[in-house]
């Protein structure tokens, strides 16, 4: 991937909008060694798709892949977002929300501005963003008629990236742990389906824009069962890096050892404020 370095015009976007925090950590997951930024952004110049996590809500992950994509993305490096949908291209000529709006983006799904830092930089720095996750809707049909709503390009690939028992095991946990541990049976395959074809589509839109970098949750950057596990299945060849940003929490090297197998990196950051997401949940 090309190297492009002009943090320059960043510096004061990135200011402003970056909370104070203690020092962040980076670490190489398969070390468990603590690595600098530079030494990550000179590994991330390397590989032909960059796929970069991040918690919803917390506002350091955001600021913080702003100031590091110009560190190793050149400007003709597709941006990937999970947070609109395929084939979608945001036109940044004015203001980036409206922008992004036009583009499918739904602002209070997204806790605007939480996710300002990140999509003001990359305007700034013009760079080329596209929508990688499923059209608004499909994700209901899905579940109510199966892998038959599917296009037949999504349909190919996620036949194509079969899931072991094992990170289907590890994937069904999550979405049970994600929704408080209230998710009926019934409702598991499905949402593993739509969980699996939204790593798909995400992996297409890598793959169509190629080189490219993913912005999405942590999940889909997982190794295991994320999009990763999906670009081995159909394009074995390519130099492919994932990095999780996650929290400081508790003994470090329980937090690896959980971890191991998902990333290559991990970047651990203040918790950000949040109440319990399970305090008076119900499933809608």
């Amino acid at each position: 991937m090309p190297y492009f370095f002009n943090r320059i015009a960043l510096i004061s976007l990135i200011t402003a909008c970056l909370p104070s925090y203690a020092a962040a950590q980076i670490i190489d997951v398969k070390s468990g060694a603590e690595i600098s930024e530079q030494v990550l952004a000179r590994h991330l110049r390397t590989q032909d798709i960059v796929l970069l996590g991040e918690l919803h809500d917390n506002p350091w992950h955001h600021s913080l892949r702003a100031a590091l994509i110009p560190q190793f993305a050149a400007k003709d490096v597709s941006i990937i977002a999970e947070h609109l949908p395929a084939p979608a291209q945001v036109h940044f000529s004015g203001h980036t929300l409206a922008d992004l709006e036009a583009a499918g983006f739904q602002s209070q799904a997204w806790a605007w501005p939480l996710h300002q830092p990140l999509f003001e930089a990359l305007h700034q720095e013009g760079y080329t963003v596209f929508g990688g996750n499923l059209q608004k809707g499909s994700s209901r049909q899905w579940m109510l008629k199966g892998e038959a709503a599917m296009p037949d390009d999504l349909a190919v690939t996620y036949r194509r990236a079969p899931l072991s028992p094992q990170a289907q095991a590890s994937l069904d946990q999550d979405l049970l742990d994600g929704h408080c541990g209230k998710l009926p049976e019934k409702y598991r395959q499905p949402m593993r389906m739509v969980q699996h074809a939204t790593d798909a589509s995400l992996a297409n839109a890598l793959l169509q824009h190629r080189p490219s970098v993913l912005v999405a949750g942590n999940g889909h950057v997982r190794k295991d069962y994320g999009v990763p596990q999906v670009l081995h299945a159909v394009t074995p060849q390519l130099k492919v890096t994932s990095v999780g940003f996650y929290e400081k929490s508790g003994d470090l090297k329980e937090l690896l050892k959980s971890l191991s197998g998902r990333y290559d990196f991990v970047w651990l950051t203040d918790r950000a404020d949040r109440s319990d997401p399970c305090d008076n949940f119900t499933l809608k």
